[in-house]
């Protein structure tokens, strides 16, 4: 066995064992070379994930904290917007609660999680947007139509970015879409990869679904098939304790760092105890969260439903601490992936129909809406932000610091409404954003008009800020620059979009016009990171 138990390619690095084993390693800072150094520290790594949930219906008092927790006011474009820092108490039964549906165990949902979370209220699609699968990443499909004007989305754009990846030597995948198979994965790219000029391909980028799948293209190494050895971690033990306790240049945060990754890399283990002769990395899996959705009991069991994204959160996890891949997107269909979170099974369109719209009342279908977001907040998003926080970034941060995880809807506060689409986001981009904000972009003084499928909750609709500049948000806080994404007329992401004339009654119901509510100062904005959120 060789005596020198780290290798690199292309400056990963990687613990050499027992007949061959190879596991592949975090960045160790302190062992890198000073030319080395001296760039990783100028810009280190950064990942990006999305979630996307469908139908949106949340009330307003349901999903934000109450006004008074905004104490700071700015003008900005042609309204004041509002700002509060963001806080969880913990009531009595031991949750740390920001509102109904942000609320999760106070040893889950920590102060420190929190201060690394930003809340965005009051960004609005630029026209009315019905049922999607791309808007929340830029691509504007109303009733899941063509766009006019459709572009690529954000996640396909950091993608294909030399900025992003400056080196793809070590990347397994640019990025994964993960969604249910035989629906829209939610994410667009161009005809001919990172070639804006190229136009918008015709059809989603292929999904997902399966965690071993996932497993298999992010960190299965090549093997053949055959007798059974022991797990790689056992095997280049020997290669890890000497690189940890004997190399005086490996830092203590470093060693941290070491320890974490090769626990992460033992909890997928747990799974199975051997790996094939000539697997180079860490065992497959034995459960599939395709097996779960198979299972009789699937629908209307929330353990079950919380189990198969958990299997997805931890291939992700560790694949993106070790940089084979740092973009994903997931979306969330409760009739695709047959789930709802709660005991009631979706039952195809019946929960679309008969809890989703009914929900815009207050009662019994409110409350499955909510059950539904406050699960998917604390058992799935949160799961995914708190194994990136257990990650050291080698500089003193964790994963979450490199990164930005966000969570977007399908729809606002009404189900097809495109007013105060919600975005929950964990981790400032590598100090690109400031975090711990409750913002709210709403203009107070510029309510619409619901109509008769909204119900009570009709009557808590504004216009806001343009979603567009969230998305050009994201881009900068990725380190993409503008000349690959700026937009001729505007200096923000997407299409300039304006409402369609058969719904311009949200608007005139009220006395101005949806030119009124997002004039041309809103869009000569969008170019800007969202207020309150500049580092």
């Amino acid at each position: 066995m060789s005596r020198t138990p780290v290798f690199r390619v292309d400056r990963r690095m990687f613990l050499r064992g027992a007949g061959g084993a190879v596991l592949a390693l975090p960045l160790l800072p302190s062992l890198l070379s000073p030319s080395e150094a001296k760039a990783q520290t100028a810009q280190r790594p950064k990942c990006f994930v999305h979630f996307r949930t469908p139908h949106g219906a949340i009330f307003g008092a349901n999903m934000w904290p109450e006004d008074p927790a905004l104490t700071q006011s700015l003008f900005y474009a042609d309204h004041d917007v509002r700002r509060g820092a963001l806080a969880a108490p913990v009531n009595a039964s031991g949750d740390a609660v920001i509102s109904r549906v942000l609320a999760a165990k106070s040893t889950v949902l920590t102060p420190t999680l929190v201060s690394k979370m930003n809340i965005l209220r009051g960004l609005d699609f630029p026209l009315y947007m019905g049922h999607n699968f791309g808007a929340a990443l830029g691509y504007y499909d109303f009733d899941k139509q063509r766009p006019d004007s459709p572009r690529a989305t954000i996640d396909q754009v950091m993608a294909y970015s030399p900025a992003f990846y400056p080196s793809v030597a070590s990347v397994r995948k640019r990025s994964v879409a993960i969604a249910a198979s035989g629906t829209s994965s939610g994410s667009w790219g161009y005809s001919t990869p990172g070639v804006r000029s190229s136009g918008v391909t015709s059809s989603s980028i292929s999904p997902i679904e399966s965690s071993l799948s996932l497993f298999d293209i992010l960190l299965a190494g090549t093997g053949s098939s055959g007798s059974t050895r022991a797990p790689v971690v056992d095997r280049v033990l020997d290669s890890y304790r000497r690189l940890r306790n004997g190399s005086g240049r490996l830092s203590a945060e470093d060693k941290t760092r070491l320890d974490q990754h090769i626990d992460a890399v033992a909890e997928l283990q747990r799974r199975l105890g051997t790996t094939s002769v000539g697997c180079q990395v860490p065992s497959r899996p034995t459960t599939d969260n395709l097996s779960l959705k198979n299972s009789g009991s699937f629908a209307g069991d929330p353990a079950k439903n919380i189990e198969y994204f958990r299997l997805i959160n931890e291939v992700l996890a560790v694949a993106m601490n070790c940089g084979v891949c740092r973009i994903a997107t997931i979306s969330i269909d409760e009739n695709n992936q047959n789930l709802s979170f709660t005991t009631r099974a979706p039952q195809g369109e019946d929960w679309h129909n008969n809890v989703v719209h009914p929900a815009t009342v207050a009662g019994a279908n409110q409350d499955l809406v909510v059950q539904f977001n406050q699960v998917f907040f604390s058992q799935v998003f949160l799961d995914l932000v708190s194994r990136f926080e257990r990650f050291s970034n080698g500089a003193g941060g964790t994963l979450l610091d490199d990164s930005l995880v966000a969570w977007a809807q399908e729809n606002g506060n009404t189900p097809h409404f495109s007013f105060s689409v919600p975005v929950v986001t964990a981790g400032n981009a590598g100090g690109a954003l400031k975090t711990g904000s409750y913002c709210d972009y709403r203009n107070i003084t510029r309510k619409v008009s619901g109509d008769s499928s909204t119900g009570s909750e009709g009557n808590s609709l504004w216009a806001g800020l343009l979603y567009n500049q969230w998305l050009g948000t994201a881009l900068q806080a990725m380190g993409i620059p503008k000349t690959e994404w700026s937009e001729p007329d505007h200096p923000g992401y997407g299409w300039k979009a304006s409402y369609q004339s058969g719904y311009e009654y949200f608007f005139t119901n009220k006395g101005f016009s949806s030119a009124q509510a997002y004039p041309s100062s809103m869009w000569q904005k969008t170019g800007e990171l969202l207020p309150f959120l500049a580092s």
